[in-house]
């Protein structure tokens, strides 16, 4: 991916998407890691409240993370989520990097299923993914929304969860596809570029195969 990209560039929105335990937070945590190593301020939101401990320690320690470097909050729910977006577009330090780990989970388990009624958690989501591109266009700050995927009734195709909010404010795709046990398909598709890599998964994260 740094050979294809030049690695993921700065002033950037990126989503990473894939199936429940592809790696998405695995591959956001190396990132994480390196970024912080480099001199990076990181401000890491825990929507789903799923970040393992000793995962954590592992590629922290194995990427040289400096944890003084970054900040962890995990939203109790969506209007939290929302505040914390906030705080992060607005106080973040430059250069930084935040990253939302399983960004839309929360609008997830407040969504009712009716339209109606479920119209302004989309307009929060939209607006929260809004707020992270203008922080990454205007300031030396680059963003990571790891999102989940599902099936939409009658197309049989995976797409990720609110996915016209997701794909259209973000300026790059990372898809996490598991081939086998260890192996992933990672494809990388930004603009008019893409590549596809195999990548396998070890204790300080992924390596291509």
């Amino acid at each position: 991916m740094d050979s294809a990209f030049g690695g993921l560039e700065a002033r950037r929105l990126y989503t990473v998407v894939g199936e429940e335990k592809s790696g998405r937070t695995t591959l956001a945590l190396q990132v994480a890691s390196i970024a912080s190593g480099r001199g990076l301020e990181v401000f890491w939101l825990d929507c789903g409240g799923k970040l393992h401990p000793a995962r954590l320690k592992s590629l922290m320690d194995w990427w040289g993370a400096d944890l003084t470097r970054i900040k962890f909050s995990m939203p109790e729910n969506f209007s939290e989520q929302l505040r914390l977006v906030i705080w992060a577009c607005d106080y973040a330090m430059e250069p930084g990097l935040i990253v939302l780990d399983d960004f839309t989970y929360l609008h997830r388990v407040e969504a009712t299923g009716v339209p109606s009624r479920d119209k302004w958690i989309y307009k929060m989501l939209a607006f929260q993914s809004a707020l992270l591109r203008e922080a990454t266009r205007t300031r030396d700050i680059t963003a990571i929304a790891v999102s989940d995927i599902h099936e939409k009734p009658g197309l049989g195709v995976p797409q990720p969860v609110a996915g016209s909010i997701v794909s259209y404010y973000s300026d790059g795709e990372l898809w996490l596809q598991s081939v086998e046990a260890g192996l992933r398909l990672l494809k990388l598709k930004v603009g008019e570029r893409s590549v596809s890599l195999r990548v396998r998964i070890f204790e300080g994260g992924f390596l291509e195969d």
